[in-house]
């Protein structure tokens, strides 16, 4: 140890040894810190044990050597009493040596009384001593140490020469106490760093941890093994590890041996600790070196979890930074910025110290003022090293004035990149202070002053708002900005500072400027200081009545304040104690007039401007783009920003190649990113970033002037933190929501809205006035027509549209365009869309007629005149965020962003681009089987607006026709920015923005004006609404809505913070002498100011911010075995698939480009799980992913518990439902057993077709059947499930694709016979449900009747069903006009010589006789299709005695074409058709005898060809009649 090296120093007697330490005294200092010393590997130590004799191997190629010494009796009591025993060590051939060194009694060895000591390198020879010094008198022979052997141990021979004690050597087996107590461990993070002067850490460098430990009576001295280790991220390379016995409760660790709790001399060892025992892995996190390394005493720290982000500050439950407690007031004549102050840490701060408590009367000029920040500049360097940053920032001072305090004199302690490793790498060298130091050019030569920027350090544009660097491949973000670098995301798993987030910064006004300035005295914002108040929390606030916090240079305290806003007047001047380490980040949103310009005091136009000056770095970007450089660690330097000259200067910087400055100002244009169309109209945002972070001074001056505006700002935030983490992505966009702002104006006089520069131009596609440009699919049932709008909403007319069923997710394109709504241009030349109109979007309006469907989104596609189509589901091609999903019974405008929609090619015409110069059709289409209106389709170019002047006169902002109405009215034609800087027209009563977006109204409501702010169509099942009032970005105070003033009255409301409901309100009254305007009984605020509401001329800021936070629902799943079984596989997992559709009832899955979002479960027999975080209206399915060849089956699924969610049902093995949020206090969680079995089950599905496609005559259902084969009975029945349950039978209809699925069926009749018969299996169709029936029963037969029209064809080896149509024939036989034929017979045959008897599709013969009205009719005749008719011959076999037969057989075809122009019930019909149900009417007359000749003569037969067609009821006659034919009688 370094205190006991002194010692040596004094006189001695004695010895050559004594004579060898006395010479080599150099040594002494320095060599206790030279070598290595690792611990033993845990697997070394077992291969080495692995002979079964459990000892310690001592020596090691590591660095650590363990020399023993045997106390043993050899009659001599000053060797065998003495109750301490050390050794000194030396090398005799170089001349180095140790100071004698106290050994450590080895705690096993009891009686033996065995000594240790572990040296960190193999000395050659040692000297054992009776005691700790010299003077003890008992002292060993010279003795020659043999390291080869694993444990060397010495041992007395009882043997003396020139009274020195010989001892032999031998190896020493040490058992290691039992090591089944704590396993405790050091975290030496920051504790390892080096300092100069040759004060180290621990453990020293290239060393270990060593430790001592005790239970009180017994102890043990060891090293630690080093366990590096990887976890949530973070890899920690500095954490060591010890297994103590059991019992031991008291440790000390140390960079040396140590065996007590004598105090250390400067941090090389902890005191004695106390072990906790509330820890699972016990962590020592030691502190770092400053200021113990100076001060002395041992090294602090604090006790957490191993292997966790080290935060002393928690640690110690201790305050790094006094943060006053305060009240913050704001001043009307005050502006308050929103910032974020970063607070870096330095060594004393990172060990939970507070710098207010660090001594103040140091010399400035020490390596210790001047490096403070070495932990937080090694972990930037550890992070510029990844990233291959090209200018790595440092803090601190570094100084290269060849002095004692030059930075290379402890550079290689730090190691920091960007710093030179060889001292010939010039560059590097000249490069680091270049960029770190204000004096240094680049060229390696001192400057003439520090008042020069260093222009080109950060990235030139913004990452997400946050500062980027250079790197070698790109640009990274900036750590020393970066939340989660400071919060432990770093090398050093480390807290590295703390972030103060949303602290106002207020700015005066000085003559038309807002202001702050450090250095000005008399300002009402000087002496500004961090402070906290609960309410408002974090907040600047100026210390009028303490004096000003000053720099300290090497000349004293600076002349004036400085800008330190977290330090006190107790610190001012006082470099030791001085936060110089801390960041800020300023935004501040404003807008330019149409020059750039404003009126100046003398009513001249000035430049709207923004400037600064101070030190040190400094960074101003103006819409993510970088305008004003004033980097480097540099003395104060100026910047301005000219913003109608779009020219940014800067005072003067360092030349980056050539040496030396600019020598005057460094002028430089606003790049060409920010200087767009909309330059002077939209809104920008100033984002500076200010650093501090070298010493002497921290100035700063901020001055700007633009324009001032009264604002209301609507802001909408959405709250997803209780969703499941499988949601994240698709959450990331939940749409946008629609608010209501209505203003009722109490002065001034009636004053229209004008337009704003640019307005917005909106071109109808198409205004329906020409119905047959409008058309549909014509599929089923359904309909697409143009109407008068139903809903009376003035909207004229629209389309109507419905097509039966429902698109599933899953089906493709083809489906979705059977579904189509098509509307051509009003030009038959298209509509011309191209970029050059600047057009942004499509707009329409849609209403869904269902109350009770889910809105989703709607199918968009456009064609151009070449064939191109380009179209995508609604959701994929939001504007601005806007929702696209269609409401309940309300109109909702649907916004379609044409840049989206352009890279969503769907089929490809002659050319490779979509034309949007030729539209020529749009495309709808909707999910559901609903009824929608859709209005006018229109291609938008959105408006755009600007500011003309510095303020705007209250009377020329509009009242919206509110001062003669004395109500509440729309704001239409008002104009906003979004978040965008678009400028919007507010219309149709109503504006959209999404999560995190803004709508900012300037200058359009007059002051004292009611304003109605109110969320609309939020749905409660999905959101809970909450609402809270700010002015000038902090929440409005209780006291200030109650106060009463000239101008208002106040109110009994008692907090704007986080309301619930939908609808803003503070309570206030308007008063005014000269208003007669009433109070509106809506809920309304005042558009005042809250602090001071008299005022004419203070600018009003005020914002409502509404919060959705999103509702939950839960799932609850279990996996059981069938009755009686049990598992046959140890741990076996059942796997479980969930598909999330329709997310949060918006379709968010569409947010990442999926159809469905799917979730695997997997559960043991007997286990459940509950999926937690599900958004309330999403739709899911579950079910079981059975393997191949799996030994088990999938018995039954049950809804044990339906809990709160809608439509849940278990069908065909799978779960539906609508998840509904459980956040009220009776909900309670779905439940699903899914139930297995070992019985071999299997599953059949099938399909049903209808052929000639579904059309009117289709029924809506059918019923089928499934069906096994009886092998007893060798006849088919209704199939059972295992437990000889009938398997129901299932309705198929267009809901289900006309797809059916049986599960649970038995596989074999017996799966336990050997061989295994397998069951036989059929699908039947038994008819479709009557009508009739009030809630008809698919198992009850008596509620299913015959399908009319159709017969079922089943096909081997399929279980699907094909309906084949069938037609019926009605005969009429009559004798004349009136008279019927009873007893004809007729027969229908397939072929025309009519020896082919026709069959009906059961088989039967088609032959019968008419009766007594002479009707015949044939049913369930087999009919083609329109496309494949089947044609037959109807012949007369038989007539009644008397009567002449049919010469001819009747030709006919079914189906039956008729054409337009047919009569029908003598009316001639509009349009074709098809019919497969025919009647014929056939007269004629009876037989006569010729009189002549005796013959009978025959009176030709007639047939009135009149064809009989039944199509939905009506009876059609057909067109052409068979005329009567007179046949004359033969003489």
């Amino acid at each position: 140890m370094l205190v006991e090296a002194k010692a040596f120093e004094e006189e001695q007697d004695i010895t050559e040894a004594a004579k060898r330490a006395d010479e080599s005294k150099e040594n002494e200092a320095t060599v206790v810190w030279e070598g290595q010393a690792v611990s033993q590997s845990e697997s070394e130590a077992a291969d080495e044990n692995a002979d079964g004799e459990n000892n310690i191997n001592t020596v090691s190629e590591t660095g650590v050597y363990t020399l023993y010494f045997e106390q043993s009796a050899i009659g001599d009591t000053g060797w065998e009493d003495a109750k301490q025993i050390s050794v000194y060590a030396f090398n005799k051939d170089d001349k180095t040596d140790t100071a004698i060194q106290q050994m450590y009694k080895v705690s096993e060895s009891s009686s033996k009384k065995i000594w240790k000591f572990i040296f960190n390198k193999p000395w050659k020879q040692v000297i054992f001593l009776a005691g700790t010094d010299w003077n003890c008198k008992k002292q060993t022979v010279d003795l020659n140490v043999d390291w080869r052997k694993n444990s060397p141990c010495f041992k007395l021979t009882g043997i003396n020469l020139e009274g020195k004690a010989e001892a032999q050597q031998s190896e020493y087996k040490e058992t290691p106490l039992g090591a089944d107590g704590i396993t405790v461990y050091y975290d030496a993070t920051l504790s390892k760093l080096s300092y100069e002067d040759n004060k180290k850490g621990i453990p020293n460098p290239d060393s270990t941890v060593y430790y001592y430990a005790t239970n009180g009576t017994l102890s043990t001295i060891e090293t630690m093994t080093k366990e590096v280790k990887e976890t949530d991220g973070h890899v920690y390379n500095d954490v060591y590890k010890a297994i103590l016995p059991k019992g031991y409760t008291k440790i000390r660790f140390a960079a040396n041996p140590v065996s007590n709790a004598n105090d250390a001399s400067n941090g090389e060892a902890t005191a004695l600790l106390d072990i906790p025992s509330g820890l699972t892995n016990p962590c020592y996190y030691g502190d770092s070196s400053d200021n113990v390394i100076y001060d002395g005493g041992d090294r602090g720290g604090y006790w957490g979890e191993a292997y966790t982000v080290r935060d002393a500050e928690s640690g110690k439950k201790e305050k790094v930074v006094d943060v006053p407690n305060g009240k913050e007031k704001r001043d009307a004549d005050k502006l308050y910025v929103n910032t974020t102050i970063y607070d870096y840490y330095s060594d004393y701060e990172l060990n939970g110290s507070n710098r207010d408590d660090y001594k103040s009367d140091i010399a400035v000029n020490t390596h210790r003022i001047y490096q403070p920040f070495r932990q937080f500049n090694m972990a930037l360097s550890d992070y510029y090293q990844v990233k291959g940053a090209t200018s790595p920032l440092y803090w601190g001072n570094f100084q290269k004035y060849n002095e004692a305090t030059d930075f290379k004199n402890i550079a290689g302690t730090m190691n920091l990149f960007g710093y030179p490793n060889s001292k010939d790498d010039s560059n590097l060298y000249q490069k680091f202070f270049y960029e770190n130091n204000s004096m240094w050019g680049s060229d390696g030569n001192k400057l003439s002053s520090g008042n020069n920027a260093t222009q080109g350090l950060v990235a030139e544009q913004l990452n997400n708002n946050s500062l980027q660097l250079k790197t070698d491949s790109g640009t990274a973000l900036a750590p020393f900005f970066d939340k989660d670098f400071l919060n432990g995301n770093n090398s050093k798993n480390t807290v590295l500072g703390k972030v103060y987030e949303n602290v106002t910064f207020p700015f005066v006004k000085d003559g038309m400027y807002w202001s702050f300035n450090s250095a000005d005295k008399e300002a009402t914002n000087k002496n500004l200081q961090l402070k906290y108040d609960a309410t408002d929390e974090y907040f600047l606030q100026s210390n009028n009545e303490e004096e000003e916090v000053k720099g300290n240079t090497t000349n004293g305290a600076t002349a004036n304040g400085n800008y330190f806003p977290l330090n006190s007047k107790n610190q001012s001047g006082k470099a030791s104690q001085l936060n110089y380490g801390f960041g800020q980040k300023f935004d501040l949103k404003f807008r330019l007039t149409s020059d750039g310009k404003i009126l100046g005091p003398n009513n001249e136009r000035v430049p709207i401007e923004f400037n600064f000056s101070g030190d040190d770095d400094v960074w101003v970007f103006i819409d993510g783009q970088l305008v004003l450089d004033i980097g480097g660690d540099h003395a104060v330097v100026t910047g301005k920003i000219d913003f109608a000259n779009k020219m940014a200067t800067v005072s003067s910087a360092k030349n980056s190649s050539s040496g030396g400055t600019s020598n005057g100002e460094v002028k430089k244009h606003f790049p060409e990113e920010l200087v767009t169309n909309n330059y002077f109209t939209k809104e920008h945002t100033l984002t500076m970033f200010y650093m501090e972070r070298g010493l002497w001074e921290s100035n700063m001056k901020i001055t700007f002037n633009f324009p001032q505006e009264n604002k209301l700002t609507v802001e909408k935030e959405v709250d997803t933190t209780g969703a499941n983490e499988i949601f994240k992505n698709a959450l990331a966009d939940v749409g946008t929501f629609d608010f209501e702002i209505k203003n009722l104006a109490t002065s001034g006089p009636s004053t229209e809205v004008s337009a704003p520069s640019n307005p917005e131009v909106k071109n109808v596609f198409n205004d329906y006035s020409d119905d047959t440009s409008i058309s549909g699919t014509r599929v089923y049932s359904s309909k697409v027509e143009v109407i008068d709008d139903p809903t009376k909403s003035g909207k004229e007319n629209i389309i109507t549209s419905y097509y039966p069923g429902k698109k599933n997710a899953t089906d493709p394109q083809s489906k979705t365009d059977e579904r189509l709504v098509r509307i051509k241009a009003k030009d038959s030349n298209g509509f011309d869309a191209s970029v050059s109109n600047g057009y942004k979007y499509l707009q329409f309006d849609v209403y869904n007629t269902d109350a009770n469907a889910s809105g989703t989104d709607p199918f968009v596609a456009l064609v151009d005149g070449d064939g191109t189509r380009i179209g995508a589901w609604a959701s994929f091609l939001t504007y601005n965020g806007r929702n696209n999903n269609i409401d309940k019974r309300t109109w909702k405008t649907i916004r379609i962003d044409l840049e989206k929609l352009k890279e969503e090619t769907l089929d490809a015409g002659e050319t490779s681009e979509f034309d949007f110069s030729k539209v020529k059709e749009i495309q709808f289409a909707y999910w559901n089987d609903v009824t929608i209106y859709l209005d006018k389709f229109s291609f938008v170019k959105p408006a755009s607006g600007e500011k003309t002047g510095f303020t705007t006169e209250q009377e020329d902002i509009p009242d919206y026709g509110s001062i003669n109405s004395k109500k509440l009215e729309p704001v239409n034609g008002s104009y906003y920015q979004n978040t965008k800087g678009d400028t919007i027209i507010y219309s149709d009563g109503l504006l959209s923005i999404g999560n995190k977006e803004s709508a900012i109204f300037s200058d359009q409501f007059r002051r004292g004006s009611y304003l109605s702010i109110a969320e609309k169509n939020v749905s409660l099942d999905v959101f809970t609404t909450t609402w809270s009032l700010y002015e000038n970005g902090a929440i409005v105070k209780a006291n200030d809505l109650s106060k009463t003033t000239d101008k208002v009255i106040g109110s009994g409301q008692t907090s704007v913070e986080n309301q619930s409901g939908y609808e803003v309100n503070d309570g206030r009254t308007e008063k005014s002498s000269t208003s007669t305007v009433p109070k509106p009984t809506e809920p309304t605020i005042v558009f005042r100011s809250y602090a001071n509401p008299d005022s004419t001329t203070a600018v009003i800021d005020l914002k409502a911010k509404y919060v959705n936070k999103l509702r939950t629902g839960s799932i609850s799943l279990k996996k059981e075995l069938s009755t009686g079984e049990s598992e046959t596989q140890t741990g076996r997992k059942y796997k479980f698939i969930i598909e999330y559709r329709n997310v949060a009832g918006m379709k968010l899955e569409a947010n990442i480009g999926k159809d469905v979002i799917k979730q695997t479960i997997e559960l043991e027999a007997g286990q459940d799980k509950t999926i937690q975080g599900i958004p309330a209206g999403t739709d899911y399915t579950i079910y079981e992913e059975i393997p191949d060849n799996a030994d088990y089956s999938l018995e039954k699924v049950e809804v044990t518990a339906p809990g709160n969610d809608k439509n849940v049902k278990a069908e065909n093995n799978v779960v539906t439902g609508m998840v509904v949020a459980d956040d009220d206090a009776n909900s309670t969680d779905t439940a699903v057993t899914f139930v297995n079995t070992v019985i071999p089950l299997i599953s059949i599905s099938g399909t049903k077709t209808w052929e000639g496609g579904v059309t009117k005559g289709t029924p809506g259902n059918i019923v089928v059947q499934i069906q096994r084969l009886n092998p007893t009975t060798n006849e088919y029945e209704q199939a059972k499930d295992k437990s000889e349950n009938e398997i129901p039978n299932q309705v198929v209809n267009i809901d289900t694709d006309w797809k059916y699925t049986f599960t649970g069926l038995l596989k074999y009749v017996d799966y336990t016979a050997t061989p295994q018969q397998e069951y036989t299996y059929r699908v039947v169709e038994l008819g479709t449900l009557k009508s009739k029936e009030e809630a008809p029963d698919p198992q009850n037969l008596a509620h299913i009747k015959p399908i009319a029209g159709y017969y079922p064809e089943y096909k081997d080896g399929s279980f699907d069903i094909t309906n084949k149509k069938t037609g019926t024939l009605k005969i009429i036989k009559k004798t004349g006009k009136n008279g019927f034929l009873q007893g004809a017979e007729f027969t229908l045959y397939t072929d025309s010589n009519t020896t082919q008897v026709a069959k009906d599709h059961s088989g039967n013969e088609l032959t019968g006789t008419t009766g007594e009205n002479g009707e015949l009719v044939f049913n369930n005749i087999k009919a083609g299709t329109e496309e494949t008719p089947i044609t037959y011959y109807l012949k007369e076999v038989k007539t009644k005695a008397g009567y002449v037969l049919l010469k001819e057989p009747i030709q006919i075809t079914l189906p039956y074409k008729y054409n337009e122009g047919d009569i029908v019930n003598g009316n001639k019909v509009t349009e074709n058709g098809v019919t497969w149900n025919l009647t014929y009417t056939i007269i004629n007359d009876k037989a006569f005898d010729l009189p002549a000749s005796g013959n009978k003569g025959i009176f030709k037969f007639i047939v009135i060809g009149i064809t009989a067609v039944l199509v939905g009821g009506y009876l059609l006659t057909a067109r052409k009649k068979s005329r009567k034919k007179r046949v004359p009688r033969r003489g």
